[in-house]
């Protein structure tokens, strides 16, 4: 099937590969400004003369505002477009990155970070909501794979290439490098074709644009199927937080060999998503999402039972975790989409917002005190994935419908079935 086949609304400028360009180099914005910069962090508490809890705040300040923005923006494509929001979000934050760079004072870089993080915030809302506005239903997942591998590995190679960037230059080339990618993005925003018709956007005030979120969460399918595979992010990101911790201090690695067992993680949990396109083949996303929670609910009782026993260990247990994470994360939100015939910028800022909020909280419990992280990051695996899965069965067993998963249509078109699960796609 040729790639052109795939899009309802055709990019005649970027083409297909322009426009899976655009979106994978979105995904990545929001990893890259968090992550790349922390290992510099360490270095700017004496450049500023300033505290730790201070430069602290350009991380906690750019976390909540991208919340804010994915919850202002997303409901401001649904009514004013696609391609305005997208344009504005990237110029802002390409234009904050570089301000961020010459920064004079922590006060500077706080607020220069605020402002990047609400670009970002617009940036990620739209691009979700892109998909489902342009991709035929059954490419989207295929599409969704390629885009959101970059969700899962963003995070774990980006303190890499911080890393490196600092044995060549100072902090302040870690926003230039940030500046370019925005600049870069801007280039190809620019070419975009606006997938949302006038016809088909929401007519009302903005504030009422904004309102659409409630109706969105009101949705009983959507907003409990969200909170099941949303959970995947609390402990992912728990790791992110202590995973220097675990290797450096509690197995004694050096920081060149913590950062060659992140990169590994990350390049075996890149297959996640392709993980699912071969399954869906055998089986229906019902029964996958059943077994993806039970192997992932295995992992964390793993972790504790052997974790503490050295670093590769601990490694393989997590990667086993990650690799369940990211095969869930793509048809997951084709099916959150799904759930909406409207509202898809609405939708795609609730996704997004949940993913963030909810990985904040992993950060946040991740450094408990724990007798050891290892420990930690064992429990929050096997709680949230045990929470999971009893959701997920209460789901099932509900009346709540969920499009794509429990609806007549899928039922119908079922081949094989024990249970209620569908074997049919």
């Amino acid at each position: 099937m040729a790639l052109h086949s795939w899009l309802t609304r055709p990019q005649r400028r970027l083409g297909p590969l322009g426009l899976i360009a655009l979106l994978v180099i979105t995904s990545l914005v929001t990893p890259l400004s968090l992550d790349m910069y922390t290992p510099a962090v360490p270095h700017m508490t004496e450049h500023f003369d300033t505290s730790e809890a201070m430069v602290n705040l350009t991380l906690v300040g750019y976390f909540l505002f991208f919340a804010v923005g994915l919850l202002a923006f997303g409901p401001a494509s649904d009514r004013y477009g696609r391609k305005p929001v997208l344009v504005t979000g990237i110029l802002t934050y390409a234009l904050a990155s570089a301000l961020c760079a010459v920064s004079s004072s922590i006060g500077m870089l706080i607020a220069m970070r605020v402002l990047q993080a609400l670009g970002a915030g617009a940036v990620s809302a739209v691009s979700t909501a892109v998909v489902k506005d342009a991709v035929v239903p059954e490419r989207r997942e295929a599409l969704l794979s390629i885009v959101q591998v970059m969700f899962v590995v963003g995070p774990v190679l980006a303190p890499v290439a911080g890393a490196l960037i600092l044995q060549v230059a100072d902090w302040r080339m870690t926003f230039w490098v940030l500046a370019a990618i925005g600049l870069g993005c801007a280039a190809l925003a620019l070419l975009f074709e606006e997938t949302l018709p006038v016809g088909e956007r929401y007519e009302g005030t903005v504030l009422g644009s904004v309102k659409q979120l409630g109706v969105v969460a009101r949705n009983k399918g959507f907003s409990t199927f969200l909170a099941i595979v949303g959970s995947f992010n609390l402990p992912f990101m728990a790791y992110i937080a202590v995973g220097s911790y675990v290797y450096i201090a509690f197995f004694g690695l050096t920081e060149l060999e913590y950062s060659l067992y992140f990169a590994f993680a990350a390049l075996l949990t890149a297959a996640g998503p392709f993980v699912w396109l071969v399954a869906s083949h055998f089986v229906s996303a019902r029964r996958f999402t059943s077994i993806v929670l039970g192997v992932a609910l295995a992992s964390g009782a793993a972790m504790l039972a052997v974790g503490q026993a050295g670093p590769t260990l601990f490694c393989l247990v997590f990667l086993v975790f990650a690799l369940c994470e990211a095969a869930i994360r793509p048809y997951s939100t084709n099916i959150l989409l799904s759930q909406q015939e409207g509202d898809t910028g609405a939708a795609s800022s609730l996704i997004n917002f949940a993913h963030t909020a909810i990985g904040c909280l992993g950060m946040l419990v991740a450094v408990l005190p724990w007798p050891n992280y290892v420990v930690g990051v064992g429990v929050i695996i096997a709680a949230s994935m045990a929470a999971a899965l009893a959701g997920w069965v209460a789901l099932l067993r509900s009346s709540i419908p969920l499009v794509g998963v429990k609806d007549a249509c899928a039922a119908k078109n079922a081949r094989f079935g024990d249970d209620g699960a569908l074997e049919g796609r």
